[in-house]
């Protein structure tokens, strides 16, 4: 028996397991070690299954895992979605309004798809940076497929306050998120829109039932807002030290930078927690 047997650890991408797009080797011998030691390691991720090679390059034993910011649940063995929330067609309406008349750029996300109505230098970066390959669209034609998540790409103050004002009408209908990535050095902002109830979180309790993850072994790493429910959830849980103070108060230990191996450094805690007997 392994000393992670009935365990789950979910781990954010950007800001946590990869920093500029590169990932630690000290994460992942750790985490292979983690696999090997009978635990289950999965992403909780907003890129979608076409934009997490830079990990399922170098990692081979991800299990199911939490993409979108909760919208889907993946089996990269098989290729297929296990489950799948997608935005309510009148949601739509708040896409075409950012994009249309206010001429913000952004990547709409189907199951299959990512589509970019409007180019600009945020998307074409955001674009190479996750490796995707993108279509181009009128938002009158992307309407038709059932949309899983919108990021909309934010450059400055006015723009952001613009697309908070739109939100407004929408929230009834739709999950918010301000999110970013730090690319080339540069932290990039983003405005995310999904499905309302969906989660990070409530997808990771699907995602535990699912593997059957035994009670006390939840363990999650985040670095940003949109992790902060997982990091609640979770029975232990970690964020890397550049982490927002918020974050930092709602887990149970500050690690290590991303750049230096903040994953790495979770799971050592873990492993020697759980051989004393506790990991808290």
């Amino acid at each position: 028996m392994g000393v992670f047997d009935g365990c789950l650890l979910a781990c954010d991408i950007d800001g946590t397991l990869i920093c500029d797009n590169t990932l630690p080797e000290r994460n992942i011998r750790k985490i292979n070690g983690f696999v090997k030691n009978g635990g289950k390691f999965v992403l909780s991720t907003g890129r979608t299954s076409t934009a997490v090679s830079c990990v399922t390059d170098k990692i081979k034993c991800i299990s199911p895992s939490v993409l979108s910011n909760g919208c889907v649940i993946y089996d990269f063995e098989n290729r297929k979605a296990l489950k799948e929330k997608v935005l309510a067609k009148k949601a739509f309406e708040m896409a075409e309004k950012v994009i249309n008349t206010a001429g913000i750029s952004a990547e709409i996300h189907t199951a299959n798809s990512v589509f970019v109505p409007i180019r600009s230098k945020m998307s074409d970066l955001h674009e190479a940076y996750e490796s995707m390959e993108v279509m181009f669209a009128s938002t009158k034609d992307i309407a038709r497929d059932n949309i899983n998540k919108i990021i909309y790409f934010i450059e400055n103050e006015e723009q952001l306050n613009t697309v908070h004002r739109i939100a407004e009408d929408y929230k009834s209908l739709c999950a918010f998120y301000d999110t970013s990535a730090r690319i080339n050095g540069v932290k990039q902002n983003y405005f995310e829109q999904i499905p309302k109830g969906v989660s990070k979180a409530a997808a990771l309790k699907d995602l535990c039932n699912i593997l059957k993850v035994k009670n006390g072994g939840f363990f999650a790493i985040g670095d940003y807002y949109n992790d902060i429910e997982m990091i609640k959830n979770a029975d232990v849980s970690a964020v890397p030290s550049e982490a927002p103070d918020e974050l930092k108060n709602a887990a149970s230990i500050t690690v290590g930078s991303a750049a230096d191996g903040a994953v790495a450094d979770f799971i050592e805690y873990l492993e020697k927690g759980l051989k004393n007997g506790q990991a808290n």
